[in-house]
């Protein structure tokens, strides 16, 4: 019989050779979004049902493409680049049930209706529209989860539930809107357009560099206030100020940054490279 410990450290091995695999797969693609979707989706097949994975690509074109989300329910994942680049924009929709792995949920997932497109704008950029429904609107189980890859992002609009919204490396402002998950911005390219972020139980981060702008509204209940501020003119005199409220200009922006907040904190983070404060922790 194998000592326990032995089983362990071979698990381990087994663990870090499929993640080194995954990303192995897939290119120059950073090993961290592997591993993050090794993860998330070890569990499917037991906990719940999965459906089938639509792989969609968008050649590319100049300009920014600007995203725009419509979910029912599930984490919602739009990357961009920190530095100029060329290249396909890539979509994927994965749908899942956490909870029901029965016929039912099967069947739910098999009818889900999806439509991606990319739409042509006046000023030269592009529109990725994406929409997730069901046609049982009772069909609470049904979540879809959603990636977005594109060169050149620019501004993100999300609205989903039960689901964490991540935006990385945009150059414009984000709108996300979501339940029981958090929601993180993070991007090395200055912030100078509006911006609008409302979460119900999870948590809120706004990763900026210096040369970003904002007017702050924000306030969350049952939570916290952090801000760490390195870089940039940072006024925050506002008598309303407490552990719970922020109201702040940075860089003397009108541009709003209004944040909402339930059961959760929020974290306004101003560096020098906002890539500095990694995956999951803050500075």
């Amino acid at each position: 019989m194998q000592h326990p410990d032995a089983i362990v450290r071979r698990a381990a091995v087994a663990l870090g050779l499929v993640v080194a695999a995954l990303a192995a797969c897939e290119g120059n693609s950073p090993l961290e979004r592997h591993a993050d979707r090794f993860l998330r989706e070890g569990g499917d097949g037991i906990f719940g049902q999965t459906g089938v994975t639509q792989n969609l690509t968008f050649p590319d074109a100049p300009g920014l493409v600007h995203v725009r989300v419509r979910n029912l329910q599930g984490d919602v994942r739009i990357r961009g680049s920190r530095r100029e680049a060329r290249g396909e924009t890539m979509v994927r929709l994965r749908p899942n049930s956490e909870v029901d792995s029965g016929f039912a949920a099967t069947s739910q997932l098999d009818t889900m209706k999806w439509d991606a497109q990319m739409r042509p704008q006046p000023d030269g950029s592009r529109l990725l529209e994406i929409a997730i429904a069901t046609e049982d609107p009772k069909a609470w189980f049904v979540r879809c989860e959603i990636e977005v890859d594109t060169p050149r992002l620019g501004r993100v609009d999300v609205l989903t539930d039960h689901g964490r919204v991540l935006v990385v490396d945009n150059r414009g402002g984000v709108v996300a809107k979501t339940t029981f998950g958090d929601v993180r911005m993070l991007t090395p390219w200055p912030v100078l357009e509006p911006c609008r972020i409302d979460v119900k139980d999870g948590d809120v981060e706004w990763i900026v560099r210096g040369e970003s702008s904002g007017k702050f509204d924000c306030e969350t209940i049952g939570g916290k206030i952090n801000v760490y501020a390195r870089y940039g003119r940072w006024i925050a005199v506002d008598p309303r100020n407490d552990h719970d409220s922020l109201a702040a200009t940075l860089n003397g922006g009108t541009n709003p940054v209004i944040v909402r907040a339930q059961d959760g904190d929020v974290s306004v983070i101003v560096v020098e490279d906002p890539h500095d404060t990694g995956t999951f922790a803050k500075p």
